[in-house]
This record gives structure tokens, sequence and C-alpha cells, in this order.
């Protein structure tokens, strides 16, 4: 799960991330406003791995948005001198430079889409209401749609993401692996050349590109409904007095009411599901086709 980024620099996705890290991104319910990526006992054993083989060891940190709180995730990333090489080791729902979890971006494309592509907006409401991601707006919506499509067209991906859990590499495993990168391949080219399929692992399509719902297709319809429709219970009830009509100009300053979610323990289970699945897809991305997900 390396994914290249630049001529140097690679990300290894960790998906066994801290107890403390995972409880609040489950529930957003913060135990520190900083976070390591790995338990404490593993990110030291990590240490004294790298530091045995010569490698440069420092931390790194990032902001994210979540649940109506800012915090710090703090990640290792390790270096060699001779290679120029560097790898980073971020949490699988980490997207280096975006404030937001990466699951918040691939609901709100999904939704857009499920919902027949009805309006930005609403589907903006939806993903800032669940996630908690105060000024989540339409524009960006938009632009991880076309994220989205961009990442669909390069891979040239022809299938749905998988949804079902993967195996994965051991730690001693990911350590070795890591270290012989950092000290035999001074470049992506060489990386290339050494490790083949394992880094570069573009199946060739065997029929249309897919779109972006079919692409996302392992999420559930229904996770989509989280606003409820009109004349449901809890929307007032519809004004049927015999009044004479509004004018465009005073409809306009009066606003359209907001829209109607789901009920807290609802919405809950709703964003724990979306989770659960969002990881299983973008751990699929990364092994399957060695990119982040958007």
């Amino acid at each position: 799960m390396l994914l290249v980024n630049g001529a140097t620099s690679l990300y290894y996705l960790v998906s066994d991330i801290n107890e403390e890290l995972d409880r609040f991104i489950l529930t957003g319910e913060p135990e520190a406003i900083e976070y390591h990526v790995f338990p404490e006992e593993k990110e030291l054993k990590m240490i004294r791995h790298f530091s045995r083989h010569g490698k440069i060891i420092t931390y790194r940190s990032q902001q994210i948005f979540y649940m109506h709180r800012s915090v710090t995730i703090k990640y290792l990333e390790v270096s060699d001198l001779d290679t120029g090489m560097v790898v980073s080791f971020i949490p699988w729902f980490m997207l280096p430079g975006r404030p937001f979890p990466v699951f918040a971006y691939i609901y709100a494309i999904w939704h857009y889409h499920n919902t027949k592509k009805k309006s930005l907006k609403q589907t903006a409401a939806a993903t800032e209401k669940l996630f908690g991601i105060d000024g989540f707006n339409k524009s960006t919506v938009s632009r991880n749609i076309k994220a989205m499509e961009g990442f669909i067209n390069i891979t040239q991906i022809d299938k749905p993401l998988s949804a079902g859990e993967h195996e994965l590499p051991s730690d001693e495993d990911m350590a070795k692996c890591v270290t012989e990168i950092l000290t035999d391949c001074p470049s992506i080219e060489t990386l290339e050349a050494a490790y083949g399929e394992r880094v570069k692992q573009l199946p060739k399509p065997i029929g249309q590109t897919a779109t972006v719902k079919e692409v996302l297709s392992g999420i559930p319809d229904g996770i989509s409904k989280i606003i409820k429709d009109k004349g449901t219970d809890g929307k007032k009830p519809k004004d049927l007095r015999n009044r004479p009509a509004r004018r465009n100009n005073e409809e306009s300053e009066r606003g359209k009411r907001p829209p109607l979610f789901d009920n807290t323990v609802q919405l809950i289970s709703t964003r724990k599901e979306i989770i659960s699945i969002c990881k299983q897809l973008v751990l699929d991305a990364a092994i399957t086709y060695h990119r982040f997900l958007i």
C-alpha cells in the first residue's frame, strides 16, 4: 500500500491505527487534541528498527476537521540520506494537505450521484451534518467529483471497488519492505523497476470505464437518505389556507427552510457504517491501483 507522490515521496497507508484515534474517528468523541497514528509500543518498535538500519526518523503533523473539532494527526516520516527517498506513515483516512477525512469526500461524491445529481447544495448539507464538518460546501463537492472522475480515468477502473476485508502485511513485513525501498531505490523509476506490479498495479480494462456510481456501488443506497422527504414526521404540515401568491423576490428574501435530518441515533449508526465501508474502499484502491481514492 505504498502510494507515490512526487519524485522521491511515498505514503504508506496505515489501517491498524492507534486505538484512541480509531475511537475518535468512529465516535467523534475526542480524548485528546493530538493523536499519533501508531500505538505507542508499535511506534517505538518501528523507530528502533529504522534507527538500526541508519534511517532518519522525524515526526510530521497535519490538522483535520471533523465532528466540529480540529485535531492534529502526528505521523512518522522515515528517510534515507543516500537515496533521498522518503516514506510517510499516514492513517488510512487522511489525505495529505486535505482538511477533512477521506470518508467525508467519498460520501459526498457518492451521495450526489446516488440522489441522481439532484443538488450539490443538498449533498453538501448532508455531508456537513453527518460528519460535523462546518463549511463543507457545494464547491467542495464539485471539486471532489472531478477528482474521483480523474481517479477512474487514470486507473481505467472498470469494476466496483471492493468493500470486503483485505489481507494486509504484518508489521515485520511492512518495516522490511520500507527499509528495502529506502535503501535500494534512489528514485520512483528504480522503485518501479525493482518491484514492478507491487508498485504500479494498473490492471488493463476488460470493458468500458465504470461510472462514479458504479465504482462506489459497495455503499448501500439507503445510506444516502439521511435528509427526510417533505411530509415526513417532524415536518410542519402544509399550509392549505387560500393565500395570494408570494412574489419571487419575497420568496428569495425569506429563503428556503433548512433540510430536516434523521435523528441523532440514526445519524450515528449511518456514520459508523459509511466509515467502515469507506475504509475498505480506500484500502482496495491503494492495494489494487496504488493511488489515493480521490
